[in-house]
């Protein structure tokens, strides 16, 4: 019995349990949470901040449940976790989900899992052949954005009434203001090294990671050359870090195990002590990536952006970006070559001001808050009034 309450997979079943949902009475203490994967981004930044709340039983939807103290949690596709959903006065999501049976009476705090920067949804297909993203129009629904900026881009891409969007800055920010727990999470003594980089590229369907015209596990270059990026790293001090998506983990495993100076940070490590790449994030002296919008988010720290986009046309024109021109949008060097990249690298160690100013005025423009406030302000829009 257990398909019957596989919600997200079987739209059939939908209009039956929404039907359901709206004869049952709603706990309006009742937070369930969400996230992907279990336990991070913005639903477990705030779930930190409202758990304290006498007043509040906050309870995960989960996929696989796991030992966190003074957390209550249900199995995903669960007839306990339906019920839970069922009942719950408010749904918290980074990814939308549990919205097809959600109802206007329940609060719907859509998280979401970054601002954009790459096309999506309406943006990447302009409506055609698209299931579309969570939205609704009732005062119950709340989308958050980092800036006006923000808000209108997350508009378009959602299609979305833009006064159901509101501006408080991302939860999972408020890691980068406070000690992180690099050290804890990673194992290693930050304080060994002069500089610590981390290498967080977007995902990629694996028909575009390695089709003869791109590799990220090469840090995205053709000339990647692996003894001379072990001998640039030794040579100036530098841990390197690296994060990938989930399902690249395992050939960067292979990659970059024999390379000193290296640390791939995998999900695993990462859902086992119940942190996310934002309790990291704020130990890291350089930011290398390509089309990830997590440089929205290391803007508030001012440190050192690399873009390392050697496919920067062919990316635009197969996937495309909301806000343009991306060199606009982007405050740090773009580089296409292995060599442009040592150099670059090299200048952000040494020159602090390097991009400064293109970084301080890029983050006015998508950070309106720029503090550790973000999760009170959702939580004050959401529940301010209870």
């Amino acid at each position: 019995m257990l398909f019957i309450f596989r919600m997200q997979e079987d739209s059939m079943l939908t209009p039956l349990l929404k039907i359901i949902n709206l004869m049952i009475p709603k706990d309006k203490k009742m937070i369930v949470f969400d996230s992907a994967p279990d336990f991070s981004g913005n639903s477990m930044a705030l779930f930190d901040f409202i758990k304290e709340i006498e007043d509040k039983e906050c309870v995960w939807i989960v996929d696989e449940p796991a030992d966190v103290p003074d957390v209550k949690q249900e199995k995903r596709h669960s007839l306990r976790a339906l019920f839970r959903i069922l009942r719950a006065g408010t749904i918290v999501s980074t990814h939308g989900r549990m919205a097809e049976i959600r109802v206007s009476r329940q609060r719907y705090v859509n998280l979401w899992h970054g601002m954009p920067l790459k096309a999506m949804a309406y943006t990447e297909t302009n409506g055609r052949e698209f299931k579309p993203p969570v939205s609704f129009d009732d005062e119950n629904y709340y989308l958050i954005a980092t800036s006006t900026i923000m808000k209108n881009a997350l508009a378009a891409c959602f299609n979305q009434d833009a006064r159901r969007i509101h501006i408080t800055g991302q939860p999972r920010n408020d890691k980068l203001f406070r000690p992180g727990r690099l050290s804890e999470i990673l194992s290693v003594n930050p304080d060994s090294y002069r500089t610590i980089i981390l290498f967080a590229p977007t995902f990629r369907s694996s028909e575009f990671i390695d089709d003869g015209n791109l590799i990220s596990h090469h840090l995205n270059f053709h000339d990647f050359d692996a003894d001379k990026f072990s001998r640039f790293l030794q040579e100036n001090d530098i841990l390197f870090l690296v994060k990938f998506h989930p399902l690249e983990e395992d050939e960067a495993r292979k990659f970059f195990k024999r390379m000193d100076n290296v640390l791939l940070i995998e999900s695993d490590e990462l859902t086992r002590r119940h942190a996310d790449l934002y309790d990291i994030l704020g130990g890291v002296d350089v930011l290398v990536t390509d089309y990830s919008s997590v440089y929205f988010d290391f803007l508030l720290l001012d440190r050192p952006i690399v873009f390392a986009v050697p496919d920067l046309e062919e990316y635009r024109r197969r996937r495309g970006f909301v806000l343009e021109p991306f060199e606009f949008w982007t405050p740090g060097p773009k580089v296409r070559t292995f060599s442009e990249f040592l150099a670059e690298l090299e200048k952000c160690i040494n020159d602090e001001d390097y991009y400064r100013d293109e970084r301080r005025m890029i983050n006015e423009l998508v950070n309106q808050y720029q503090d550790d406030r973000s999760s009170e302000r959702v939580y004050k829009l959401v529940w301010g009034e209870d």
